[in-house]
């Protein structure tokens, strides 16, 4: 796809509580925003620092991994859930990892055998390679009935999506070179069966070479060397993944045995800072977070057509629902939420709000359909 200059990006206000917004460019309307707000109008508690994956279960909710990194795990790690009245509650406590003692949850997602897959990433925890994974929640009757670790050998485990009977995980530090400044950063993507999770023992994963390994990325940016991040499906099967630190996004088709068989730079976001995690709609919109450069994104995945819908400087107003280290962002219904995992929360004005944010949006037009 031919690469977009920043004047071809509909740039909207910053938006603020209860305000309202409309997005144009030369009089042509594409997304109004009603308002954008905190999740039930108010902070999150504290013992929930640095939310970040986001995942829509079959029972409605959208299902939150509770990080804990900007609170130093104070409080355990653990899954929240948003009820479709907005309204934020405990679901699961997660297990300590063996070693560190430490759980770093971000990506998750339902399998199809009803469990909830979530990513174990170490790498915010402990300096040591090769000890994130990824935790298997135990579902039964829609409720949590104990886990299981089963993947190590992740340095960076980090944003999860499914298709079929399969699981697929963004290692985001294959190699870790991100303390040279003249070298590329290597990243990818695993692909795992449900059946091969089922061992006594957690399955390990060898980095290059794995033949669970189904693609890597190369991160060119020598300040920014953090690669693979978010993925998703589109309707038609494709896979997409987000090249956090060149703001890349990448278009992969899959054949029936999961093998690559076509690979396109879909995008290369310009008046974007980085591609954090995402989810597409059924109108295959992929609604992206920008972690540094604290803004949500829209990609209409069928024309290419890009909007930065909403976008704020730091130090942000977050009592108006702005964004701070936007992770992650995921729709249901009429509205987009939005994580703000913002790793360095108590030292933010404020008091070291821990917030998500969401965006109502009253129509949006499927511009890929005639």
């Amino acid at each position: 796809m031919k690469k977009t200059t920043l004047n071809a990006l509909l740039i909207a206000s910053t938006l603020a509580l209860g305000a309202c917004c409309y997005n144009s460019e030369q009089g042509r309307k594409t997304v109004n925003v009603a308002c954008q707000a905190l999740l039930d109008n108010k902070a999150l508690p504290e013992t929930y620092y640095s939310p970040d994956g986001m995942t829509l279960g079959p029972d409605g909710y959208i299902y939150v991994s509770i990080n804990q990194v900007a609170g130093k795990w104070k409080h355990p790690a653990k899954i929240a859930r948003i009820s479709p009245a907005d309204k934020i509650e405990d679901f699961y406590v997660l297990p300590l990892h063996p070693k560190t003692q430490k759980t770093s949850p971000l990506g998750l997602a339902f399998a199809a055998d009803g469990n909830l897959y979530v990513s174990d990433n170490q790498a915010f925890v402990s300096e040591e390679k090769g000890i994130s994974g990824i935790i298997r929640v135990n579902i039964k009757d829609g409720k949590p009935v104990g886990d299981k670790r089963v993947v190590t050998g992740f340095n960076m485990a980090n944003g999860m999506t499914v298709r079929g009977n399969y699981i697929y995980v963004a290692e985001t530090g294959l190699t870790d070179n991100r303390a040279e400044k003249t070298s590329t950063h290597l990243s990818g993507v695993y692909r795992f069966s449900l059946d091969e999770l089922n061992g006594d023992d957690p399955l390990t994963v060898t980095g290059l070479g794995d033949p669970h390994l189904i693609l890597t990325l190369e991160t060119k940016n020598k300040d920014v060397k953090v690669g693979a991040n978010g993925l998703d499906f589109d309707s038609k099967g494709n896979l997409w993944v987000g090249n956090f630190g060149d703001a890349e996004l990448w278009k992969y088709t899959l054949d029936q045995g999961g093998k690559i068989v076509n690979q396109t730079l879909f995008v290369q976001l310009e008046g974007v800072k980085s591609l954090d995690g995402f989810h597409i709609d059924a109108e295959d919109n992929i609604w992206a977070a920008d972690f540094a450069g604290n803004a949500l994104v829209r990609i209409q995945a069928q024309t290419g057509e890009r909007w930065i819908v909403s976008k704020n400087a730091l130090p942000a107003k977050i009592e108006e629902g702005e964004f701070h280290s936007s992770s992650e962002s995921i729709r249901r219904k009429n509205k987009i939420y939005i994580s703000n995992i913002d790793l360095d929360a108590p030292q933010h004005k404020g008091g070291g709000m821990q917030t998500i944010t969401v965006i109502t949006l009253n129509e949006i037009n499927s511009v890929h359909k005639k």
